[in-house]
Order: structure tokens, then sequence, then C-alpha cells
């Protein structure tokens, strides 16, 4: 009977290390990864589709440890099997707000008073969602990036990011999204993110043209489809672009404490307020005989040095014939909103909001009054942030400030530009032309010049800011 009893014990452990085994095995411990600077435990896990033409609703339920995600209205237009309550709509214009606020009952209505279902915001786990209207960013009085600077001054989350249909190309508004604390913005098959918080670098990274801000460009990925998984825990937050087989392809990681670090209390210090808003109204006109310029004592005809006198120089008073003074009528002139300009670029002519005519001359003229209700001398700093093609001139209050591609001296309306690449808002620092300011109106005056009489590109819009320590304008 003991032998029977030792026999069956035996029996036991040899199965129970069978079941050891087995379940070992079956379990596919993984034999071989790579060490991340993120915990294996995430707050959330958020997927995104950007513009694949894969089966959306197959991959939701492939990615089953993904609760949520997010794709364009249009993308799930093609594809209303994956329209649920599990994916967040980003309106792109593709239909009507009143249609889009119908098709997905379960996003939050009026999260923005005014914009309907098409500008709201979600919480998961430790980060803030934001989903804008892009079309409206365009719009004189748009409040959008306001509300994201109250809400996220509100509720402090780790992480916050925002998907947009469109770039907004102003770069007040990438300052702004910056400014409220988000980290990453997703447009299409692009994603920007703080270069600050960078901690691993994706295989094509490269710095955008708004200041802070890197880009990664998915849309040059290799394999295709895949999506866009966000990956988070407190100390970090890793984009990671997935295919079907559940393979990385690629990935960046935003750190935590990298953003912690954003100075905020410098930017509350010193607040840059707008003098002139990108996308403004202008007064133009096309180079012809009837645009005068003064030709003062001293100025240097030859082009060894700049047409008006330096910011260290005593200035130079023009006449009020001449187009660049601040005492210069240009009633007559017509006014549009910028852009302005014309060109041969699908991309650029869809951001061209006045065409101007195509005429002989190379040169436009540009004029705008503002006003500057402080005191000058207590403003840190000037900024411009100019986009054009090809070369430019500037002028403050009938003193220039800057120019680009294009010969010192002394300029006519039928003086060539450098033949130049296009330049996206190009920001210039002028603080030492702080002095060209004065209280009260202010006029800024331009000259675009192409790189041909015959070029078939001409494009211009400009910003001027300055820097203020608490100082009101």
């Amino acid at each position: 009977m003991a032998v029977l009893y030792k026999y069956k014990l035996s029996l036991s452990l040899l199965a129970f290390i069978g079941v050891l085994f087995c379940s070992f095995f079956w379990t596919k411990v993984p034999l071989e990864g790579s060490k991340s600077s993120y915990a294996s435990s995430a707050s959330f896990r958020f997927g995104y589709f950007s513009q694949q033409d894969g089966d959306i609703g197959e991959w939701i339920k492939r990615f089953r440890d993904i609760s949520y995600f997010a794709a364009s209205d249009r993308l799930l237009q093609r594809h209303p099997e994956a329209r649920s309550f599990q994916v967040y709509p980003v309106y792109d214009g593709s239909r009507a707000e009143q249609d889009f606020d119908q098709a997905y009952p379960h996003v939050p209505t009026e999260t923005l008073p005014g914009y309907g279902k098409s500008v709201y915001a979600i919480t998961q786990g430790n980060a803030r969602l934001f989903f804008l209207n892009a079309g409206r960013l365009q719009d004189a009085g748009d409040n959008q990036l306001e509300w994201v600077r109250k809400t996220m001054s509100g509720k402090k989350q780790t992480f916050a990011m925002a998907w947009l249909d469109e770039d907004p190309k102003r770069p007040e508004a990438w300052k702004a999204l910056r400014s409220a604390g988000i980290g990453a913005v997703f447009i299409r098959d692009t994603v920007y993110v703080l270069h600050l918080a960078v901690a691993r670098e994706p295989s094509d990274d490269r710095p955008s043209a708004y200041e802070d801000w890197d880009v990664w460009d998915l849309s040059g990925m290799k394999e295709t489809p895949f999506i866009t998984v966000m990956e988070a825990n407190e100390n970090a937050l890793v984009l990671k672009a997935e295919n079907e087989q559940r393979e990385i392809l690629d990935q960046l990681e935003l750190n935590a404490d990298n953003l912690a670090s954003w100075d905020l209390a410098t930017l509350k210090e010193k607040e840059e307020i707008p003098l002139v808003g990108i996308q403004s109204l202008w007064h133009y006109h096309p180079g012809d005989e009837s645009i005068r310029s003064a030709l003062p004592e001293g100025v240097d005809l030859v082009g060894e040095g700049p047409i008006i006198e330096t910011a260290h120089t005593e200035a130079v008073p023009l006449p009020a014939y001449d187009w660049r003074s601040p005492d210069y009528d240009d009633s007559d002139w017509r006014a549009g909103r910028a852009p302005l300009g014309y060109t041969n670029s699908k991309e650029r002519k869809t951001s061209i909001q006045t065409n101007v005519e195509v005429v002989a001359s190379p040169t436009y003229y540009f004029r705008k009054s503002f006003q500057l209700n402080g005191d000058p001398e207590k403003l840190s700093d000037l900024f411009l942030n100019i986009a054009y093609e090809d070369g430019y001139v500037v002028y403050l209050n009938g003193q220039e400030v800057s120019r680009d591609a294009i010969l010192t001296g002394i300029l006519t309306e039928s003086s060539l530009a450098f033949p130049n690449e296009f330049s996206f808002y190009r920001r210039v620092d002028l603080k030492a032309h702080l002095n060209k300011l004065v209280k009260g109106t202010n006029e800024i005056a331009v000259e675009v010049h192409r790189g041909h009489p015959g070029a078939p590109n001409l494009f211009f819009d400009l910003g001027l800011s300055v820097e203020s320590n608490g100082e009101e304008r």
C-alpha cells in the first residue's frame, strides 16, 4: 500500500512539472527584445489612422489592447463599418458641420460654443486630446487656441496632443499651441513634436518651418498600411508606426521631464504681442512709374550699403511723395487680405487669399498702418515673420529694417531679385530696430521683387510682433 502511495505521488509531481513546462511554452515568453526608457505598464494606448486605405474595421479588431482610435471624417466615410464609439473623428471639411454632428452621436457637442462637434477634447489616462477645426483657424476672431490654452491651464495633464486636418500655416498659431502645453500635433501623415521633448528621434526627423517644432513625416513609410500607436506612462509618450503584424516600423519618444522643463514662467514674463497679424489686410500696388522714391543726401547709390540708414545712424526723413514714407497717401491703392500673390504651384495656390494681377513689372508694393499704444522704450524685442518669393525689402516708418535675396542700394520697379526658393514665414529678429517704432500710428512698407519679369510666382505675407515685459501695448 505504501509503495502504491509513493507511486501515485511521483506521478502527480511529474504531471505538475509537465503543466509548468507546457504553460511556459504556450505563454510565448519573448526571448529577445530591446530596452526602452518607458515602463511596460501604460496609462493609455490610443491609435491613429492617418490616410491609409486598409480595412480600418479589421485593424480595430486586431489591435484589441487599444480601446480608442482617431481618424479623419473623410477616411471614416470610406469605412462606415469603423464608425463607432471607439473612433474619434477629426473634422476635415469634407461635409458640413451639421452633417458631421449627426454622424457621430458619441462625440461631445458644443465643447467650444459655436463649433458644434467639430471642436472637442477628451481625456485618456494622463493625456488630453484636442480635436480642432483647421478651416476655422484662418477666420478672424477664431478662439480655438485660446480655448486650448484655458483648458490646459485648468487641468494639467502630463501629455497633450492635438489633431488638425491641415497646417494652419500661421507662426502665431504654432506658438499658441506650444505655449498651451501641446507636445504633439497630428496633421494627416505628419506629426509635429516639440524639439525639447524628443528623447528618441525617428528615422525621418527634421526641423519644421515653425520655431521649436520638429516634424516626423510618415508619408514616406516604406511599408503601408500602418497605424500610429500612442502609448504613455508617467514618464514618456511613445509614438509607434506599426504594421498589421504589430511590428514597429519606426518610433518616436517624448519625455515628460523634458516637457516639464519648458520655462512657462519666462513665457508669462515676456509676452509676445502682435502688431501686424499674419493674413492681415494690406494696400498694394504693382510696380510702375507712379511709384516714386526719394534720393536723400548721403544715400549709397552703388549698392555698397543699405538704401536707408542702419539702426545706429540718424534717420533720414522722406518726403510725402515717397511710397515708403509714413505720410504717403495710398488711398487709391487696392486692398486685399494676405497672403497676396500668384503662383503656378497647386499647394501654394490654396494659401493665397488675394490674387494680384500679373504685370510686366517684377515688383509689387505693399503698405499697412498699425497702432502701438504703449511706450516703445519698454519693449524688449521686435520680430518679423515673412513669407515671400523671390526677394523683399521691409521699411518701418520709412526706414529699412530687413531685406533678403536682392541687391543693396537703390531699387526701382524694374529691379530683379535673386532667383530664390519660396521662403515660408521666415522669422527675423529686429531688436536693433526697436527705436524706429513710435507711440501711436506706425507704417510698414514692403516691396517684393520677382527674380525674372516672366517668373510665374509672387507671394507675400507678413507678421510683426513685439516682446513685452508685461507692459501693455
